[in-house]
């Protein structure tokens, strides 16, 4: 007598498992016969309240301990990989584990184009065991697959395109523009519904996001640096990236806006994380000096924090990161060794309102406080003289150190020397210089690359290293 093969018997019991599960929650199962399955078992039309939706996925399920893996379950991609992943459809992978009764799924598509943009190519669809489903966890997985599936509308199609390009999901109610710029590269503006500043996505900057406001946007250029010269944050752009990019600020300006029937929007991570990390950068720009009066006064304060002075021992147990966090440039260090310098120097990070700007959105709490106050830049009296002679050399605000001399042009033009007492990052401006003269009261802010001229030096200088 013929025997009915153990695989047919696993995949038959997948099929029937996953579409008693669907059919028990009042979704619509179409069946595709076997001599027409190529890539999927499913075709699936989701319902709400009990009407049709028109929202369709195409599922492939797999039966059986062989798909079983050490960290989960796999699927092989075999020859489907084109079409799972360029369809007008989107693919889902569902393994039923025999031993457990239990279902578990992935988004095939999405994995196979999120490997893409790696430059990858999957052969294997992972899928997690705490992506089990069942009629506890039903709600959320068909949520999921069809905010997944709204990519596939209306000008989500565009959005979703550019997502895919820029390695991103934008969601339904995102504002997502995008230029081409003469060298035809790719810039996409991103504003969440909501969310008190912008994203900017660069095809030439490798799509690492740099987050944007109106006031870090100077579309006639910042002083010091080229003149004239459009610049958004630490991004220079041409005449016409500028003047795009100020139209999407313009169009966006609503949406910067909470809608009053929207749930509350919750912290960009990333954005936290990117913010704190320029600033940190910025921070040792400006003071060199900074980390090691922060280790000093982190010693000062784990002689009484218990908590703090665990968490310094735990950092600080990696020997290699602390060596390169005394000794390397921000941009040359690991992840580790920028935790470790971030702990030494940043006491606290606030996080306010989403709906706030960037930079006030996240205020840091240096462990070393400023020294002075600031005024702004509008409070500014006169400005640096460039004057040049043979005991002058000229460097740019950050460059500046306390007992510098410089020398200023008053309103009428009239130069005089002004000693310098302090720099530092400033917290008002954030990305901006404070310089502190003459022991007054407040500091005078200014852009980085402002110029001036000091009196040159025969002396060496050299930064102070951290204990």
């Amino acid at each position: 007598m013929p025997k009915v093969p153990e695989a047919r018997r696993a995949g038959r019991a997948a099929v029937n498992a996953l579409r008693t599960l669907l059919e028990r929650h009042n979704h619509i199962v179409q069946e595709v016969d076997g001599q027409n399955d190529f890539g999927e078992d499913h075709h699936v039309t989701f319902t709400e309240d009990g009407e049709v939706t028109g929202d369709v996925v195409k599922i492939q399920v797999k039966g059986g301990r062989s798909w079983r893996r050490a960290d989960g379950y796999a699927v092989p991609v075999g020859d489907h990989g084109r079409t799972w992943a360029d369809g007008n459809v989107p693919v889902l992978c569902v393994v039923h584990d025999p031993d457990t009764g239990g279902l578990y799924w992935a988004n095939a598509t999405r994995q196979l184009l999120s490997a893409r943009r790696e430059g990858q190519v999957l052969k294997t669809i992972t899928i997690s065991p705490g992506d089990k489903l069942d009629d506890d966890s039903i709600a959320d997985f068909v949520a999921e697959a069809r905010r997944y599936l709204s990519r596939y509308r209306g000008n989500r199609i565009i959005q979703a395109q550019l997502g895919e390009m820029a390695g991103v999901d934008f969601g339904p109610s995102d504002i997502v523009q995008h230029h081409v710029n003469v060298h035809g590269e790719d810039l996409i503006f991103w504003q969440r519904r909501g969310e008190g500043f912008a994203t900017l996505l660069h095809s030439d900057l490798d799509w690492h996001p740099e987050y944007i406001g109106r006031e870090n946007f100077h579309p006639n250029g910042r002083p010091g640096l080229l003149p004239g010269m459009p610049v958004v944050a630490n991004t220079i752009l041409s005449t016409a990236e500028a003047q795009w990019l100020a139209a999407c600020f313009d169009a966006a300006r609503w949406a910067r806006e909470p809608a009053a029937d929207d749930p509350p929007l919750h912290t960009n991570i990333d954005a936290r994380d990117h913010y704190v990390a320029r600033r940190v950068e910025h921070h040792l720009r400006v003071d060199p000096d900074a980390l090691s009066r922060s280790i000093r006064q982190l010693r000062t304060g784990i002689a009484v924090d218990h908590e703090l002075a665990v968490l310094a021992e735990e950092l600080e147990s990696d020997a290699e990161a602390r060596a390169e966090a005394l000794s390397k440039p921000w941009r040359e260090m690991s992840d580790q060794a920028r935790r470790l310098v971030t702990f030494y120097l940043v006491g606290e990070v606030r996080v306010h309102s989403p709906a706030l700007p960037i930079g006030e959105q996240f205020r840091i709490v240096w462990r070393c406080p400023r020294p002075a106050g600031e005024y702004g830049f509008g409070a500014r009296v006169g400005q640096p003289s460039t004057r040049r002679s043979s005991n002058r050399e000229m460097v740019s605000a950050f460059e500046l150190r306390p007992g510098d001399r410089i020398y200023w042009l008053s309103r009428h033009g009239n130069e005089r020397g002004r000693t310098v007492s302090a720099v530092w990052d400033s917290e008002d401006t954030p990305g901006a210089v404070c310089v502190l003269f003459d022991q007054l009261t407040l500091g005078d802010t200014f852009w980085p690359e402002e110029l001036f001229v000091r009196k040159a030096s025969t002396k060496p200088r050299v930064d102070s290293s951290p204990d």
